[in-house]
């Protein structure tokens, strides 16, 4: 069981999974006569041991916890309140009402239960320790009573799912670099429903006073420094559901004729490459899968047609026996050119497969 200090006070666990991670967060409040500790989306089953451990050594014990605060009510945040709360009796669960109207259904007295609305702007003061928090909605994002938790003190701003990302950066620890974006444009194009809300998001972002110093999503990396305005112009400009729909209509056709032709020609020519290929591009379970199959043939995608061209190359990347990745990555290239799809800037061959044509 590992865990990072991100911010003053405010702790970091992350579960074990190699593409997918879940966060799970906590803050410490420091008073004279007592402190105050909120946990943020306590997971799911399959963390309990390491939150337990993870609490022990932060706080002294699970038992110490003072207020669940939940972003949304997947079961993937949320499985673990009831643990929670039983273990710890005077610890209060602190959510939207939306939110609530379904984790009600864990059995969980209305008693124990606090919502954000109650506060004035999302504004609440802790009067054992005199320290701030704010509640910011994250509305539709991807749920209609998702909600956000901003730590003045540390300047921590806990997203939820905004931000939230698939692993794509190489490496350890937990903070973003540029290679987090893939991840997160992947993770937003899948589940976000609408560019609009993501934008109405980013702009309660913005406003907040003073600006957050590191961005906390509940899956993948945490960003910090450079990255904070960086990401948030980028997400204010991504297309997501709705839009992304629209975008990706006119050459949908074109670009589900070109992955089943190479899938086929691939199947036909590397039998004993194509199912380590359709399982990695079907997230082998881990993640949802950007394509839809149906029979054995690409459906549907749902991410614009650069990302999914890139998905599909480094999956080849990742699979393919270095002395056939020059002659796959050419025919996957032909079939974009013979449909006249234009062929992403990022999809290039690495450099030591260049070297005869370094003239």
């Amino acid at each position: 069981m590992k865990y990072y200090e991100i911010g003053k006070a405010f702790y970091l666990l992350r579960s074990k999974e190699n593409e997918f991670h879940r966060n799970i967060y906590l803050k410490r409040y420091a008073g004279k006569d007592r402190n105050i500790n909120i946990l943020m989306d306590p997971g799911t089953k399959l963390d309990i041991q390491d939150l337990t451990l993870f609490l022990n050594e932060t706080i002294g014990g699970i038992e110490n916890v003072d207020m669940v605060f939940l972003s949304h009510q997947d079961p993937d945040v949320t499985s673990n309140s009831n643990a929670v709360l039983t273990a710890a009796p005077k610890a209060i669960i602190v959510a939207s009402i939306d939110t609530w109207r379904l984790i009600q259904m864990y059995g969980i007295s209305e008693k124990r239960f606090l919502s954000t609305e109650k506060f004035s702007f999302g504004k609440l003061k802790l009067k054992h320790t005199g320290h701030e928090v704010q509640f910011v909605p994250a509305r539709f994002c991807h749920f209609r009573g998702a909600m956000m938790f901003y730590d003045h003190e540390s300047g921590v701003l806990f997203t939820g799912d905004v931000f939230a990302g698939v692993n794509t950066r190489k490496g350890d620890g937990y903070k973003a670099t540029k290679d987090s974006w893939n991840g997160i444009s992947t993770f937003h194009q899948i589940y976000m429903p609408s560019t609009q809300a993501l934008g109405e998001t980013v702009r309660r972002i913005r406003m907040l006073n003073p600006r957050p110093l590191t961005i906390a999503p509940q899956h993948g990396d945490v960003i910090t420094d450079e990255m904070v305005p960086e990401f948030l112009s980028r997400l204010e400009k991504l297309d997501v559901g709705i839009e992304l729909k629209k975008n990706i209509e006119p050459e949908k056709s074109l670009v589900l004729s070109v992955l089943n032709q190479f899938f086929t020609f691939i199947k036909n020519t590397y039998p004993d490459i194509y199912p380590k290929l359709m399982k990695t591009v079907q997230r082998g379970g881990e993640f949802t899968c950007p394509m839809k199959f149906t029979t054995g043939k690409v459906t549907d995608i749902s991410m614009k047609v650069e990302e999914i061209l890139l998905y599909v190359w480094n999956s080849v990347e990742q699979v393919v026996p270095k002395s056939l990745t020059t002659e796959i990555k050419t025919h996957f290239i032909i079939g974009l050119d013979s449909m006249s799809i234009s062929v992403p800037e990022k999809m290039t061959f690495a450099s030591n497969e260049n070297k005869a044509l370094d003239l």
